[in-house]
């Protein structure tokens, strides 16, 4: 996937530009990470607020392309994964790095994920250094160099 972005920007990608390729996919895998790593970011500082978790759920069902999935699919994804942070936060990072790995060596997925949590993540204007940590370790669990999404510094 060609880096599009100036560096240390992962929010100037447009989530257009993976609209096509998430909307080819109907892997209900790719759903759920995507979902998942958007979870991840939300909670990267330890904890959401309700209108944080309202704003990322609501971004996450804006991005037209994943209401292919079904938004009650979308939404019950998201609202389980959120309940499980909320309840024991290792517990939460447990099932969303699973359901994020789950794409792991499937062609263009891992960074098809990663690219639309990062544009997600980013939407609301801001991609802090917690945010950046949680796409970094999404990153490693899929095998995938951070610089390709201008996440890390080149070696």
């Amino acid at each position: 996937m060609p880096n599009r972005r100036s560096p240390g920007r992962p929010s100037e990608r447009l989530l257009e530009d993976f609209g096509d390729e998430v909307q080819q996919a109907q892997n209900e895998h790719l759903m759920e990470g995507i979902v998942a790593g958007c979870a991840l970011v939300a909670y990267a500082d330890g904890w959401v607020t309700p209108e944080e978790h309202d704003r990322m759920l609501s971004l996450i069902r804006g991005f037209e392309p994943i209401t292919a999935f079904g938004l009650d699919e979308v939404t019950a994804t998201f609202e389980a994964l959120t309940k499980r942070f909320a309840t024991d936060q290792r517990d939460g990072e447990a099932a969303a790095f699973a359901a994020v790995a789950r794409v792991k060596g499937a062609a263009r997925y891992p960074a098809l994920l990663v690219g639309v949590c990062c544009a997600i993540a980013a939407a609301d204007g801001g991609f802090d250094a917690e945010e950046r940590k949680a796409a970094l370790r999404i990153c490693e669990v899929l095998g995938l160099d951070p610089t390709e999404f201008d996440l890390a510094d080149a070696p």
